[in-house]
């Protein structure tokens, strides 16, 4: 079973790295302090990383990125653009990327500078931990658990050795060569009694020639208007 999971993980890399394309639909919804906050994007995904992301709800903008972090941040209604050059804009920061390039036992991790240290087994469940020898980094391990090579549960942790955020993967479904997590959930705890609670819905995920929309080239106006961060802020940061 192993065997046959990894040749097709590998078979869906080798298609990816050909140009691939890959569509889905996202509904985002965060809770905080009582508050709830409901986002819908479209997410545009090539295999060569770059990234479109059509905001449609509550308002209609544009991200584009690529895997360096090179993004522009697009309103259509003023016909502006916000430049940023941020490693955490970049295209591989989106779940689609580890799920589609076989990156699922670290999750990038190791791309991020972090070791795996320890791993163990428990029952059906594979725990790997990963640190950091970077003093700024406000992480200072991570625990990842895997059940039948799927990731479904993540914790990061501070200096302290406190839980800072967690993340669960579920309602798996099967694309056409991999399975992806139909539901992320995060909780991230930004005080003592109190956090931020973020679901991610995928849904209607198109692969390859089911992926077909002419937002997969879309550009930004050469007539846009460049304007600093500072007076232009996204609803969401993705």
């Amino acid at each position: 079973m192993r065997t046959v999971f990894l040749i097709t993980f590998l078979f869906f890399t080798q298609i990816l790295c050909a140009q691939n394309r890959v569509y889905a639909e996202v509904e985002v919804k965060r809770v905080m302090k009582g508050q709830s906050v409901t986002i819908r994007k479209e997410i545009y995904y090539s295999a060569n990383g770059k990234m479109i992301v059509r905001f449609t709800y509550p308002e209609e903008y544009y991200l584009v990125t690529n895997i360096f972090g090179e993004a522009k941040i697009y309103h259509p209604k003023t016909n502006e653009v916000m430049l940023i050059n941020d490693k955490f804009m970049s295209s591989e920061s989106e779940p689609l990327y580890y799920f589609l390039t076989n990156k699922i036992e670290d999750m990038g991790l190791k791309s991020l500078g972090f070791t795996l240290t320890d791993t163990r087994a428990e029952r059906n469940n594979i725990i790997r931990t990963y640190t950091t020898n970077d003093s700024k980094s406000s992480i200072s391990k991570i625990e990842m658990v895997h059940e039948n090579h799927l990731p479904i549960y993540c914790a990061y942790y501070d200096s302290k050795n406190r839980v800072g955020q967690k993340v669960y993967y579920s309602d798996y479904q099967v694309l056409s060569f991999t399975a992806f997590p139909g539901r992320i959930t995060e909780i991230s705890y930004v005080e003592a009694n109190d956090s931020i609670v973020s679901r991610m819905l995928y849904s209607n995920v198109k692969i390859d020639r089911n992926a077909v929309s002419p937002f997969f080239d879309f550009t930004i106006p050469s007539d846009a208007k460049v304007v600093d961060n500072k007076l232009l802020q996204p609803t969401h940061r993705r």
